[in-house]
């Protein structure tokens, strides 16, 4: 990734479709989700991929529990809307940012319209073990605290990262080894 802004309130990172990246996958080799009753107790390996779902803007709002992926259409830029990652506050590293999934996420199209994306797993999550019914609630109270946000307009919503566009002489980033 990019790095697009990064300071005491917020980091802010490019990620186009290409770029190599580190991601989980089952040891077992089926997809993610092939096997609901396995979704988050099957073994995990780390694997290489290429990152190929929209061109993305990503605001990570300092100790917020999300981060906000402005999404762009491959090769046209045109703005395609926001994808809400809920998730554990960023914590840097020196060279490093980590986070952890809170499965849930919200979806927004351009109009403003959103959608909760994965309750079924967040459902699931806790059947699981990987939440406990007061974690999961939290994670649902933080949904609707960026439902509230959404439609009060606020930051960074109201900011303008859907005008963005990224320097053309950025090179596709590359995994450090």
């Amino acid at each position: 990734m990019t790095v697009v802004r990064d300071d005491a309130d917020v980091l802010v990172v490019w990620l186009p479709i290409g770029t190599p990246v580190l991601r989980a996958a089952r040891a077992d080799g089926l997809g993610k989700r092939d096997d609901p009753s396995t979704l988050f107790t099957a073994e995990l390996v780390q694997d290489r991929g290429v990152h190929a779902a929209f061109d993305q803007l990503r605001v990570a709002p300092t100790g917020r529990p999300w981060s906000v992926w402005v999404l762009f259409t491959e090769g046209t830029g045109e703005f395609a809307g926001w994808y809400v990652n809920l998730e554990k506050p960023h914590v840097r590293g020196e060279h490093t940012v980590y986070t952890s999934d809170h499965v849930l996420d919200l979806v927004i199209e351009p109009d403003r319209t959103m959608v909760r994306k994965d309750e079924d797993e967040l459902a699931l999550a806790v059947v699981q073990g990987v939440f406990d019914a007061t974690a999961a609630a939290a994670v649902e109270a933080d949904a609707a605290a960026v439902e509230a946000l959404i439609a009060d307009w606020g930051s960074p919503f109201c900011d303008g990262w859907e005008r963005f566009r990224p320097d053309p002489a950025w090179p596709i980033p590359g995994l450090a080894e």
